[in-house]
C-alpha cells in the first residue's frame, strides 16, 4: 500500500508533535509515524517543563503534573543550598502523560498518525521522499515532499541519508535513572548534585512527581566509558549514604530503571538536506549544561513546521529554502546551546575534590551566583544572561586566586 502526503514526521516526541500541531493549523497534509503505540510512553526523561514553555506553546494541563517552586543544589566542597521562588518554576511530568496531552491537542490527529510503526527505509531524490514502514507485519510506503525527522539522538534517516555525521562520544551524553516510589507526597523541589561523588563528570538529579522520585546521573559517553565506577554505583551510593536523600527516599521501591542518550553538542550543523529537516534530539536540540530537551525540541518542531509550510506553499523543496529552518532555530535557541556548551566544557570537567570544574571555577562563590544558576537550570533565565550576569564576580575570583 502507498500513501501520499505533503510532509512525513518521524517521531512523536515533543518536536514531532509540535510540528504536527503547527502543520495542522496551517492545513498542510502530513503523516506522523512513531514506533510506540503511545507517544513518549517508553521515553526516559527527567520530565521538567519550564512555566515559560507551557505558556509559549499553550501546553494543556498534563495528567499527574507536579509543580516545582524550589531548587536545591550541591557543588563540590559546598553545603546543599535550597532556594524557594515566589512563583511556580514549571512542572515535572512523565513523558507518556506529556505525549498524550500534546497528541490529544492536535485536531484530527488520529487520521494523520501511524503509531506502532517501524521505519525500514528512507529514500529521497530531486522529486520526492519515500519512507517504507512496517505495522503489524504489513508494509506501507509513504510518499511525501518533505520529511521532518524527530526520531531521537540517533535519527532514523541517518542510517540511509545522513544529513550530518554521527554525534561523537565526547559530545553525546548518557543518563541512567531510577524511578523510586515512596509512600508520601514528595516536596516541590528539583535537586541538582554536582561533582565526582555523584556523577562521571556530569551531575545527579532528583525530580519528584507526586510519590515518585526520578533519581538519575550521567555524563558524556566518553567520560562514562572511561570511568572506573559503573554509573549505577553513583545512584546506589546516593540512596544508601547521602543525607537528606537517604532519609527522604527511605523505604522507597525502585519500580523502574531506564537510560538514554542526550546530544550535548551545542549548535550542530547541518540540520537539513535532501528534503529532510532534523528536529529535537535528532538536531542536537538539547541543553549541553542541563540535558533539558523538551523546550528546545518544541522550538525545533515549530521551526521545522514553519519552514515546511513555506516549502509546500512555494512548491520549492531545495536546500536553499530549507536553510531557513536552520536560521530560524539558531536565532531562537542557538545562543543557549552555544553558551551552554561553553559552560559544560568549563564547569563540568571530571576532577577530584576542588580540582573539579565547578569547584575550581569560582563561578559559584556567592548566593547571588547560585540563584542565577538555579534560574538558568529551570528555564527562567537564558544561559547567556546567566554567564554575563555572573561574569564580573567570576572574573574577580579568578584575579584574587592568582
Amino acid at each position: 500500500m502507498t500513501v501520499n502526503t505533503d510532509v512525513i514526521i518521524i517521531g512523536a516526541g515533543p518536536a514531532g508533535l509540535t510540528a504536527a500541531r503547527n502543520l495542522s493549523k496551517s492545513e498542510i497534509e502530513y503523516t506522523l509515524i512513531d514506533r510506540s503505540e503511545k507517544p513518549g510512553e517508553t521515553k526516559p526523561c527527567g520530565g521538567f517543563i519550564p512555566s515559560s514553555t507551557l505558556k509559549q506553546f499553550s501546553v494543556p494541563r498534563i495528567e499527574g503534573q507536579h509543580q516545582i517552586d524550589t531548587v536545591r543544589m550541591k557543588f563540590p566542597g559546598k553545603e546543599l543550598v535550597s532556594m524557594q521562588f515566589d512563583e511556580i518554576l514549571g512542572v515535572n511530568v512523565s513523558r507518556g502523560s506529556l505525549g498524550k496531552a500534546l497528541y490529544d491537542a492536535i485536531p484530527d490527529i488520529v487520521d494523520h498518525s501511524l503509531l506502532g510503526s517501524s521505519v525500514e527505509k528512507v529514500v529521497t531524490d530531486a522529486r520526492s521522499c519515500r519512507v517504507t514502514m512496517m505495522k503489524d507485519n504489513e508494509e506501507t510506503i509513504l510518499e511525501s515532499k518533505l520529511i521532518i525527522d524527530a526520531s531521537g539522538a540517533n535519527p532514523v534517516s541517518q542510517r540511509f541519508l545522513p544529513p550530518r555525521e554521527r554525534i561523537s562520544n565526547s559530545q553525546m551524553g548518557y543518563g541512567l535513572q531510577y524511578h523510586i516510589e515512596v509512600e508520601t507526597h514528595l516536596v516541590s523541589s528539583n535537586t541538582f548534585l554536582y561533582g565526582n561523588k555523584f556523577s562521571p563528570g556530569g551531575y545527579c538529579w532528583i525530580f519528584p512527581r507526586g510519590n515518585i522520585a526520578i533519581v538519575g546521573t550521567g555524563g558524556l559517553v566518553k567520560n562514562v566509558r572511561e570511568n572506573e565506577r559503573r554509573t549505577h554505583e553513583y545512584l546506589d551510593s546516593l540512596l544508601n549514604e547521602v543525607e537528606p536523600f537517604k532519609t527522604e527516599l527511605a523505604g522507597g521501591s525502585i519500580i523502574k530503571k531506564d537510560s538514554a542518550l542526550m546530544p550535548l553538542c551545542g549548535v550542530m550543523r547541518p540540520s537539513f538536506g535532501k528534503r529532510i529537516m532534523l528536529a529535537g534530539d535528532a538536531a542536537g536540540h538539547c541543553s549541553p549544561i542541563s540535558g533539558e530537551g523538551i523546550h528546545y525540541s518544541m522550538v525545533g518542531g515549530q521551526c521545522a513546521a514553519m519552514t515546511a509550510v513555506e516549502c509546500v506553499q512555494r512548491n520549492n523543496f531545495s536546500d536553499s529554502i530549507l536553510s531557513n529552518y536552520e536560521k530560524r532555530w539558531v536565532r531562537r535557541m542557538g545562543s543557549d546551546l552555544k553558551w551552554g556548551l561553553w559552560l559544560q566544557q568549563k564547569l563540568m570537567r571530571p576532577g577530584v575534590g576542588r580540582s573539579g570544574g565547578w569547584s575550581s571555577s569560582g563561578f559559584i562563590e556567592s548566593k547571588k551566583s547560585q540563584k542565577i544558576i538555579a534560574e538558568m537550570l529551570m528555564g527562567r533565565r537564558s544561559v547567556r544572561s546567566a554567564i554575563f550576569t555572573i561574569a564580573p564576580s567570576y572574573l574577580k575570583t579568578k584575579i584574587i586566586k592568582r
